[in-house]
């Protein structure tokens, strides 16, 4: 009885009728409003935290500058006036920091309460809520492309993510869990890197869309799927973006649900998500939930060194 979250990055609606890809239609299927805020176009970090708090930017605090957070305090106060700056030249000067002090900034992330707080609600990583460093590791993989990374390499490194990603989405499948959720960041980083390569975007699709057919081959009778996108991507193949910069993201957001209704707008997720997830621990057993204590032989552990 789960209600699971696939965040599929830059699913972009358009996309998916172009390469005719059944994997993304589900019961319930079409468009996603979305918004942007500190961009002209929507921003991963603060749409994300939209989707998990059902609140703008303005209240969830995930918006520029609170986009990323440093150990440092000097390096903190700093970041506080770069949030406005492109994509482009924050991640030049956040490059330029790491080389020169190892420093590393962490996606921020947001104090208000998500979806993900609820009872037996649980999530592995997901922009503006919780640990942002399998993002970083995507957006590493793009600065990579752009310095001279080979495609094997890039595919093997994203879509080996993408795998442990969707592992774990089915693994929750077996647990007594209400909600989970997952953010997946390879649609983006391929669709930044094969805006202009239509035949290895197809790929790309493909190869995500066979980790959705997995999933929903794991499902349960009482389980819902819930797919998402925070925003699509332009391309230079697809007809519609003619006059567009390719690689730039487009507003053809998605959502998809085993359920015959689906969320209309970012903003109405999180109640969706909690409105089904109550309608399946009601029709269920509640008390089969009950956890039970695990004893540890803690003394055996502390000669071994693995406690204190």
């Amino acid at each position: 009885m789960t209600v699971l979250v696939l965040a599929l990055d830059a699913l972009d609606e358009g996309l998916i009728d172009h390469f005719d890809l059944d994997a993304f239609r589900l019961e319930s299927s079409g468009s996603l409003q979305t918004y942007a805020h500190t961009k002209d176009v929507p921003y991963t970090p603060e749409v994300w935290a939209t989707v998990a708090t059902g609140l703008p930017p303005e209240e969830h605090g995930i918006a520029a500058a609170g986009t990323s957070e440093w150990d440092n305090p000097a390096l903190e106060f700093a970041s506080r006036f770069t949030g406005h700056l492109s994509e482009g030249t924050r991640g030049t000067l956040g490059r330029f920091v790491r080389s020169r002090t190892g420093e590393r900034e962490r996606i921020g992330e947001t104090d208000r309460e998500s979806m993900f707080d609820a009872d037996d609600a649980v999530v592995h990583n997901w922009p503006g809520v919780h640990d942002g460093r399998p993002l970083q590791r995507a957006w590493d993989l793009m600065n990579a492309v752009a310095q001279g990374m080979g495609r094997r390499e890039f595919e093997r490194e994203l879509f080996g993510q993408a795998a442990g990603q969707f592992g774990w989405a089915r693994e929750m499948l077996r647990h007594p869990v209400s909600i989970a959720g997952v953010h997946v960041h390879a649609l983006d980083a391929a669709g930044h890197a094969y805006a202009d390569d239509e035949a290895a975007l197809r790929r790309a699709y493909e190869r995500i869309g066979g980790f959705v057919d997995e999933v929903v081959d794991a499902l349960g009778p009482d389980d819902d799927l819930l797919l998402l996108s925070d925003h699509g991507m332009r391309t230079a193949f697809y007809p519609p973006d003619a006059g567009e910069n390719p690689a730039s993201h487009s507003w053809r957001a998605y959502a998809a649900a085993t359920a015959d209704t689906r969320p209309e707008s970012v903003y109405d997720v999180r109640e969706w998500v909690e409105g089904r997830a109550a309608t399946e621990i009601a029709g269920g057993d509640a008390a089969a939930g009950a956890d039970e204590r695990i004893e540890m032989p803690t003394d055996r552990l502390r000669e071994l060194g693995y406690l204190e």
